[in-house]
């Protein structure tokens, strides 16, 4: 009757053991970006979940109390049982073998089973064992304070401080919400990364290209002197060469090229060493591009639908959109948002149309890719300095301009806006 009863009790054991186990092992692979989007999409086991990344120090130390009670009511059951069974063996006889039947059982059952499983699956593990796992601290956890307090009262003694709470459990939270704060960067950072790789798939060429108004360009008349004088002034490694206008590219010059020939002929004509250049239409798809230039050269002339230069992409251009902006030594990191204060900032002209509807979660959409052509298609004819134009809730004011074209632009909320926001907030 009593070996039932003892093979129950540790059955009992074992499985509350497990499922803490499981839990707290499940709860440490998840970041605490995904438990709040479970909470949002309202999954079941999702807020008590929460509740358990929020303090993980708790569960774990309720875990460790599970573990130690389980232990040692297993291994005297199981000792109790031998005595029992075989009145012969002396005590320490049955306390050995109780002790070493529930350490191997409660190891492989109750500890490197539910972790082997939680590992496997730890999203469905941790919302399916955290209700329980929330009770299970909420009695346990005070209880484990208090066998914390001799501890405390040492580490008063020896070192002096004041711990006012489990050390152990303590340094464990910290550990955990570190290394939830590391997961939750990585996670924003990889969701980020995706989102830019499904956006690059619907982009043309246009959209991402340097505008011929920003090349930098040298005609085919140029000498070695002027050459070199603009390599080194702006530290481009590749120059256009044009013949007449910017309209006839006819090749792009190295610079390693032009140091090449340098030391053979110091007379040599820079045009002459040109490449020939790769035209692409402003429409083609910019995963297309990436793809050939992977294969060939690494800057593209766009040229627009009547056979006029239009722009030039690199390669570095299109990994940019990827992967963010990309700065060497010849970059000066120069801001394309500057915060003024009160919701306003200050833009370049050539800030993306939809890096500004990110920025004010609005949703302009318009034929002008950046919001200084929004501002021209607006405002329907060159502006002069100080104009303002109203969109989307937005006011944008001119406040740079060189000769027909905007540089820079202040936008922030319109007048209507901002009283209906400050009314709100009244």
């Amino acid at each position: 009757m009593v070996v039932p009863i003892v093979v129950a009790v540790i059955i009992v054991l074992v499985v509350v053991k497990a499922l803490m186990v499981a839990g707290d092992s499940a709860a440490s692979h998840i970041s605490r970006g995904r438990v709040l989007r479970l909470v949002e999409s309202e999954r079941a086991g999702a807020s008590a979940l929460e509740r358990i990344v929020d303090h993980p120090g708790r569960m774990h130390a309720a875990t460790a109390l599970v573990s130690a009670l389980a232990y040692t009511a297993a291994a005297a059951l199981i000792g109790i049982a031998v005595l029992l069974a075989y009145s012969a063996w002396p005590d320490w006889a049955a306390a050995l073998v109780g002790a070493g039947v529930a350490l191997v059982v409660l190891f492989a059952f109750g500890d490197a089973l539910p972790r082997t499983v939680a590992a496997a699956n730890p999203e469905g593990v941790a919302l399916a064992f955290a209700p329980f796992a929330v009770r299970v601290v909420a009695v346990l956890y005070p209880v484990a304070r208090v066998l914390n307090a001799p501890w405390q009262w040492a580490m008063r003694l020896v070192a002096g401080e004041n711990v006012t709470h489990s050390t152990w459990a303590a340094d464990h939270e910290l550990r955990g919400n570190g290394a939830d704060d590391e997961d939750a960067a990585r996670e924003e950072a990889e969701e980020a990364l995706i989102e830019a790789v499904a956006e690059f798939g619907e982009k043309i060429v246009r959209e991402v290209m340097v505008p011929r108004t920003d090349m930098t360009c040298i005609p085919d008349t140029a000498t070695t002197g002027e050459a070199i004088a603009l390599i080194e002034e702006l530290g481009y490694s590749r120059l256009p060469v044009y013949h007449a206008t910017v309209d006839d590219i006819r090749g792009v010059l190295y610079a390693k090229d032009l140091l090449a020939a340098l030391i053979r002929d110091p007379q040599v004509v820079p045009a002459k060493l040109a490449r020939p250049p790769f035209f692409v239409p402003e429409t083609k798809p910019v995963e297309e591009l990436l793809m050939e230039m992977r294969s060939r050269t690494h800057i593209a002339i766009v040229a627009d639908e009547y056979g006029g230069t239009a722009g030039l992409v690199t390669i570095e251009d299109l990994l940019e959109e990827i992967v963010g902006e990309i700065f060497d030594e010849y970059d000066s990191e120069v801001p394309l948002i500057i915060e003024l204060g009160n919701g306003a900032v200050r833009v370049d002209a050539r800030l993306p149309v939809d890096d500004l509807n990110a920025r004010f979660d609005t949703a302009i959409e318009l034929d002008a890719d950046t919001v200084g052509g929004v501002f021209t298609e607006v405002a329907g004819h060159i502006p002069v300095v100080g104009e303002s134009i109203e969109i989307e809730g937005l006011r944008l004011t001119v406040e740079g301009l060189q000769g027909t074209r905007i540089m820079q632009l202040t936008v922030g909320p319109a007048a209507s806006t901002a009283d209906r926001v400050e009314e709100a907030d009244a």
